[in-house]
C-alpha cells in the first residue's frame, strides 16, 4: 500500500511538471492556483475566484451579470466562460462560469489544482494538474482569537473550562464556524458552513432568509451541493443581497 501511494505521488509530480512546462513554452505566468472543492468541481463548473485575484487578474466588471471572457488551456485551445459576481452587503464574491469542459480536459476532480496564469498580451489560460507533495504540506494561516467584550460570559465562569469550551464549539457549529470566532460576525459576507455542521435543507440553486433568535438576518444559499451563509442587520439588506446575486430567497422568521 505504501508503495502504491509513493508510486501514485512520483506519478503526480512528473504530470505536475509536464503542465508547469506547458504553461511556460506558451509564455504564461502562474499567479495563482487553487485546490478545488466539491462545489468547483460540480457539473455547473462553478469556480469561486478570490476577490484579491480577481480584482487584480481579471477584466473590470460593474455588474452582477459580468461578462464573457475568453481563457485558455496550456496547449492553446480556447473557452468561452462567464466571469461575474454575486453583491452582498459590503464585498463581492467572484466566480468563473462554465469551466467543466476545461475541468474535464484535464480529468480534475476533488482536491485537484486549478492553474491561473497570464500571458504577455493579458490573456488568462487556466490549466490543471494533480495535488502534489508541496500541497499537502501547505497549512492554513493561523487566525487570531477576536478578543471577548469585557463582562462577556461572566455568568459562566464557574463552569469547568472542559465543559464552557465544548459549549462553546456547539454554538459556533450552528454558525458554521471555528473556535476562534467569538460569534458570526454581522458583516454581509457570505461564507462557506463546514459539511460537517451543515444540516440544511435547501436544494442546490436556492436560498432562503430568516431570522435567527437573538434578532439579526441569515440569508442562506447552496451552492454546488456546499451550504453559504450570511448575516445582516435589517431583512431587507438580506433579501437584497439575494435577490443582487439573481437568487429568490424564501423567508421565515
Amino acid at each position: 500500500m505504501a508503495a502504491a501511494a509513493a508510486a501514485a505521488l512520483v506519478d503526480n509530480e512528473f504530470r505536475a511538471e509536464q503542465v508547469f512546462k506547458q504553461l511556460e513554452d506558451i509564455g504564461a505566468k502562474v499567479f495563482f492556483e487553487k485546490q478545488l472543492t466539491s462545489s468547483d468541481v460540480s457539473a455547473s463548473g462553478r469556480v469561486v475566484v478570490p476577490k484579491a485575484i480577481a480584482e487584480q487578474y481579471f477584466p473590470r466588471i460593474d455588474t452582477p451579470s459580468g461578462t464573457e471572457l475568453s481563457v485558455e488551456d496550456a496547449a492553446g485551445d480556447t473557452y468561452t466562460l462567464r466571469f461575474r459576481f454575486w453583491i452582498n452587503n459590503q464585498s463581492r464574491m467572484y466566480l468563473l462560469e462554465g469551466t467543466a469542459e476545461l475541468q474535464h480536459h484535464y480529468h480534475l476532480k476533488m482536491g485537484d489544482v486549478l492553474i491561473f496564469a497570464q500571458k504577455e498580451d493579458s490573456t488568462i489560460v487556466l490549466a490543471g494538474r494533480p495535488p502534489t507533495k508541496a500541497d499537502a504540506q501547505k497549512k492554513p494561516p493561523v487566525r487570531r482569537p477576536s478578543p471577548t467584550p469585557a463582562g462577556r460570559g461572566a455568568a459562566r465562569r464557574d463552569q469547568p473550562r472542559g465543559a464552557k469550551d465544548r459549549n462553546k464549539r456547539r454554538a459556533l457549529q450552528r454558525f458554521g464556524l471555528s473556535g476562534d470566532d467569538v460569534e458570526p460576525p454581522v458583516d454581509g459576507v457570505f461564507r462557506a458552513l463546514p459539511a460537517e455542521s451543515s444540516s440544511s435543507s435547501l436544494q442546490e440553486g436556492a436560498s432562503s432568509v430568516a431570522q435567527a433568535k437573538d434578532g439579526r438576518w441569515v440569508a442562506a444559499l447552496n451552492l454546488g451541493g456546499e451550504l453559504y451563509q450570511a448575516f445582516f442587520v435589517q431583512q431587507d439588506d438580506a433579501l437584497e443581497a439575494l435577490n443582487a446575486a439573481g437568487y429568490a430567497a424564501q423567508v421565515s422568521s
